[in-house]
């Protein structure tokens, strides 16, 4: 699966193994800059190798938009999303299964 602007992703690798990260800009083939808007502010994202990540399938619209438009995104709009991300997954595993 290739990166996208706005893709949720976590880190598979590293000190950081685990953290969930927004897309930020490809740098190349192999190479995406993440940020999450605490540790990693917008200002300073980390470099990461696109083989130290697990894809997820959400990609944030509005954050896709604005990095395609050349607009950076805020940390705020950045910690939200995540948040929203983080809601939804601890939503779905306190759903009893049967």
């Amino acid at each position: 699966m290739e990166p996208e602007l706005g893709q949720l992703v976590v880190s598979a690798a590293g000190r950081d193994k685990g953290r969930y990260y927004v897309v930020m800009q490809i740098v190349d083939d192999t190479t995406v800059t993440v940020a999450d808007g605490t540790y990693r502010p917008v200002s300073k994202p980390k470099k990461k190798n696109i083989r130290h990540l697990m894809m997820t399938r959400m990609i944030n619209k509005s954050l896709n938009e604005k990095l395609l438009a050349g607009i950076g995104p805020t940390n705020e709009e950045v910690r939200e999303v995540l948040k929203i991300n983080n809601k939804a997954k601890s939503e779905r595993m306190d759903c009893s299964h049967g």
